[in-house]
């Protein structure tokens, strides 16, 4: 049989965060229709992301060949949406029964595109993090960061985008303005706080597109740890920033891919996220017909509304940085989790009854 499944790169490709989003989608694919996996075609990609993932500059090509001699079939939003929209695989499932794609031995089904959001790709989330672990550099430079962390102290994980976005903008415009950068009075805020809070029993993972000197307000106050040294670092920095204890989060889908492959708590900046009536806050405003799957459903702010008690892994804070005790408590917990002398099959020990 010749089945394959294509994530589409659109003209110079996008960022590493949302050029996951249709790989995973075809991965997804892959899985239910018995069809190879074909990597995304970043030789189109201007950040050169062929070097990460072996696929070759002319990898373009070879692509482009295929869709011109295979029957192609094409998995859009609006395929998406037809067939039910929410968790990807029931979507494409019903999509594959229409098209009775397990009865055809040829085909390419390529699908493109940012729509769904991480949240419709959630079954494919080790998928996303082995295929980042197992990148041409990212093994290597994780070993290397490794040896710059001191376990024993809290690792809060912070990223600040700064060289391809927009300058910070007005506070009450960060919902109307899309890819601006984040005040660094916010980061810089926002880990005075966690001094305050830890002491000298932390450390920040600073992850940046940013010249040092836009950085010094941070670099030069607090016990920071960083990547920018280390080459071919978007693999292994998402990681790093997916494995600390707490983590800080820019305004852009790089940030979140490493809160989506994060069991840890993260922190938004408010002015950034939709306010809700209920008291509640969005990355997205209520689900509208142009893009049901990127808001927040009624029933996920009833759920809020009935559990206000619960305590959420995403957090968002104000301009002052002032950041919740419980999200203090569950980072030095997720810290105690990870030290070996408290783990059992690490050569740990346990308390008795």
């Amino acid at each position: 049989m010749f089945r394959y499944c294509l994530p589409q790169v659109r003209r110079r490709g996008y960022g590493l965060g949302n050029e996951m989003i249709p790989w995973a989608r075809a991965f997804l694919a892959a899985q239910l229709l018995d069809a190879r996996l074909l990597p995304p075609a970043f030789g189109l990609n201007r950040r050169g992301y062929w070097q990460d993932f072996n696929t070759g500059p002319d990898d373009w090509i070879y692509h482009r060949a295929m869709q011109r001699i295979l029957p192609v079939v094409q998995f859009t939003e609006a395929d998406y949406l037809a067939h039910g929209g929410g968790n990807a695989v029931n979507a494409l499932r019903s999509f594959a029964h229409a098209h009775r794609l397990r009865q055809r031995r040829l085909f390419l089904l390529v699908t493109g595109g940012l729509w769904g959001g991480y949240s419709h790709v959630q079954d494919a989330r080790e998928f996303i993090r082995s295929t980042l672990y197992q990148s041409r550099y990212a093994a290597r430079n994780l070993l290397q960061l490794q040896q710059r962390i001191d376990p024993a102290k809290v690792l809060v994980g912070m990223h600040v985008r700064l060289g391809d976005f927009a300058a910070p903008t007005d506070i009450s415009s960060y919902r109307r303005v899309p890819n601006a950068s984040l005040p660094i009075d916010w980061f810089h805020n926002v880990a005075t706080d966690l001094q305050s809070a830890f002491g000298n029993d932390w450390q920040l993972l600073l992850v940046s597109d940013g010249a040092q000197e836009r950085l010094q307000s941070l670099l030069g106050q607090f016990p920071c740890v960083i990547t920018a040294d280390i080459p071919h670092g978007d693999c292994s920095d998402v990681l790093a920033l997916a494995g600390a204890d707490l983590l800080v989060c820019s305004a852009s889908s790089y940030s979140s891919l490493a809160a989506f492959l994060s069991d840890s708590p993260y922190l938004m900046f408010a002015p950034s996220l939709f306010a809700h009536a209920e008291g509640c806050y969005s990355m997205h405003g209520m689900p509208d017909k142009a893009a049901p799957h990127a808001s927040p459903t009624p029933a996920a702010v009833q759920h809020f509304m009935s559990h206000t008690g619960g305590d959420a892994r995403g957090t968002a804070v104000n301009a002052d940085g002032r950041t919740p005790l419980t999200v203090l408590q569950s980072a030095a917990r997720r810290r105690d989790w990870r030290r070996w002398e408290l783990d059992l099959v690490r050569g740990g020990v346990t308390k008795k009854d």
